[in-house]
């Protein structure tokens, strides 16, 4: 097999890869492929329960199920799904969607009308807690309303579903989390650990009681509704993820969400996040608060920016290439945080609510996505898949995060020194001057979602001719950064001063992370697939040097350059610049923002144009120096499985999985 490998050197002053003019075309060889699959999920959406727009089982039929819903729409298949509302309280019943949503026979409805019937199966009797008027407290919807949805559902589809939280964060705005302990909807279960987290830490839940026994005593006795705000909340927030990391290691998860969206930090309100609060977050619970989720709301950009509800209040003053500046900045703050060698992942969801001006059975949006239209988390499918699963992957770093299936489930990025092959999130031990082999792979889909079949107008101003809906991959980036070691919470750079508005994107936070080479899908090895998709495949080696690193992937469907998209090294633009390109084609939709007339590439043109995947980073480490954050957490894990018997736990679990389905 031709391989005609490129040299890349990390060299003793920097760990930026200086590859050579080329990297190889070669295919990998069947006795060199490693078979890891990935399935794909979604972790934050919501239903009426909070501010989303249809019922929790519609959300659930949309993004697991195949074919067309019931109630009308094209469901998008996905292998997993968790339930992520907000906390708080609500006083519509999730049973049932909004009016406004156009879904026949369902109109909004309230608690206060359905008390006391039984709807699909479930009973409510009354509202629970201290007096909220009308409102159900988010710990009892989770309880006795969502989960038992999610049961329910579970024994419709073969999929795994979980019940999550969009925790409203004290002094931040949200976070994603789950608590899986008590979960398995096959055989019943609950999710009252998941609700119990909900009560206790959510400063929008301020219920004083919570559930009781039958002497009428609480059964979460403790919660206090002070020091919510700012510098005050941040340090509840540290005592909520702590207590994740306290009582369910391995069961838990908590990603900040749409993090820059709120602006900078405030010592005295509930808004954004700077860099020590991930630090802080990281530090206090290591295998439960590993990474930071991009923001979805894809749709609603319009003439002056606005894709993932981003104003131009938020740090950097909106969305790039669909992603936050957090993640879309080389040089940004996540390279800043995987400049420690920190176990930080990125990770990308839908935030589903509503389509804006359409119902939620169009095709067309001027807001959102629904679960697995657009947005789509990869993580491995391991054998007797399950919710332990989801987490154990996020965990790990072996994942990554898709909008308009740009790229397929079955991306491959690995690298090997003397034989042994890692991939994402592991890290490579190898000596200086040693040989590493890097290869990537992936599908890109015949087709995807989207609705549009004309050209892509952010590629037809610069002569290119690719529909909507069939993208491809344009160029890969290979970016590396130096490992410096973890910052102490002592020292005077922990706290890094952060800014609202463009003057954040200007933010650098590790200085050594670069694009060290980037492939033109011409130098890849280009395969057809029967089934229309596209295979692509290249290989390159570099040689180890004397200080540890890292090296991660991104790619996307717009070339370098591209006018009012990427810049001259093809980093992604502000994406409030897509509106000054016109959508000329005489099928761009009516719905599009226009200047004098003229549509412009606005709201759902926007997103299927502008598409971008993100791969985890693979660390790297001379022989003989500290292990990095990333290992030294990822051997906690492994205690932690060891010493709570998980390991057994989780095989037991999956054999009468297995023996239920089969």
């Amino acid at each position: 097999m031709h391989r005609s490998k490129s040299a890349v050197l990390l060299t003793a002053a920097s760990v930026s890869l200086a590859l050579g003019q080329s990297a190889s075309a070669g295919g990998f060889g069947e006795e060199s492929r490693k078979h890891n699959p990935y399935v794909a999920g979604d972790m934050h959406n919501h239903n009426t329960c909070t501010d989303g727009s249809v019922a929790a089982g519609y959300t659930i039929d949309r993004a697991v199920g195949t074919g067309q819903a019931a109630a009308g729409g094209t469901n998008f298949d996905l292998d997993w799904f968790t339930l992520g509302n907000h906390g708080g309280s609500g006083n519509r019943d999730c049973r049932f969607a909004d009016t406004s949503a156009n879904i026949p026979g369902e109109t909004t409805t309230t608690w206060s009308q359905t008390l006391g019937q039984t709807i699909q199966g479930i009973t409510i009797t009354g509202l629970k807690g201290s007096a909220n008027g009308s409102n159900m407290w988010r710990w009892q919807s989770i309880g006795e309303v969502e989960y038992p949805i999610i049961v329910n559902r579970s024994a419709q589809y073969d999929k795994v579903l979980v019940e999550g939280l969009e925790w409203i964060v004290p002094g931040h705005e949200h976070t994603d989390v789950a608590v899986i302990a008590g979960q398995h909807p096959r055989h019943g279960g609950d999710a009252d650990k998941m609700a119990e987290f909900e009560f206790r830490f959510d400063r929008a839940d301020t219920d004083s009681i919570g559930p009781v026994d039958v002497s009428n005593n609480p059964l979460w006795p403790g919660k206090d509704n002070v020091n919510n705000a700012g510098t005050a909340g941040h340090g509840k927030a540290l005592e909520g993820v702590k207590w994740l990391q306290a009582n369910y290691p391995l069961q838990s998860y908590a990603i900040p969400t749409h993090t820059e969206r709120q602006g900078p930090f405030s010592a005295t309100a509930s808004k954004g996040y700077n860099i020590e609060h991930f630090r802080d977050f990281n530090n206090a619970a290591p295998t439960v608060a590993f990474g930071i989720e991009s923001p979805g709301h894809m749709a609603e950009g319009g003439l002056t920016g606005g894709s993932g509800s981003y104003g131009s209040g938020a740090v950097g003053g909106g969305t790039y290439g669909m992603v936050g500046v957090y993640t879309a900045k080389v040089g940004g703050l996540w390279d800043g945080l995987l400049a420690e060698g920190r176990n930080f992942f990125m990770f990308i969801s839908s935030d589903w609510h509503s389509r804006g001006a359409f119902g939620a059975r169009d095709r067309y949006t001027t807001a959102d996505f629904i679960p697995g239209e657009y947005t789509k988390l990869y993580v491995p499918h391991t054998g007797g898949f399950r919710n332990q699963s989801i987490i154990d992957g996020m965990r790990s770093g072996n994942s990554y995060s898709v909008n308009g299936d740009v790229i397929g489930p079955d991306f491959e990025f690995r690298a090997s020194a003397h034989g042994q092959w890692k991939t994402m999130g592991e890290t490579i031990v190898a000596h200086p001057g040693e040989k590493i082999v890097l290869e990537v792979e992936l599908t890109v889909p015949a087709t995807n979602n989207s609705p549009y079949s004309f050209d892509n107008p952010l590629l037809a101003q610069i002569g290119q001719h690719q529909p909507l809906n069939k993208p491809s991959i344009d160029h890969i980036d290979l970016i590396t950064g130096k490992i410096t070691g973890v910052v102490s919470p002592s020292a005077p750079n922990y706290a890094v001063a952060n800014a609202a508005g463009v003057a954040g994107a200007s933010i650098v936070y590790n200085p050594t992370a670069a694009i060290a080479k980037q492939i033109n899908w011409r130098n890849m090895k280009v395969k057809k697939q029967r089934d229309g998709s596209t295979r692509l495949s290249f290989e390159t080696t570099f040689t180890m040097g004397s200080e540890p690193g890292y090296i991660r992937a991104r790619g996307t469907n717009i070339p370098v350059a591209t006018p009012n998209v990427t810049d001259s090294a093809g980093n992604p633009l502000l994406d409030a610049n897509n509106a000054a390109v016109s959508c000329t084609d005489s099928s761009c939709p009516a719905h599009l923002e226009s200047v004098n007339g003229v549509k412009k590439v606005t709201h759902d043109v926007q997103a299927w144009s502008n598409l971008w995947f993100y791969g985890n980073p693979i660390f790297l480490r001379p022989v003989g120096s500290p292990k990095l954050l990333v290992e030294q957490n990822a051997e906690l894990a492994r205690r932690l499985a060891f010493q709570h018997g998980f390991d057994r736990w989780r095989e037991e679990h999956a054999e009468r999985e297995h023996a239920e389905r089969h």
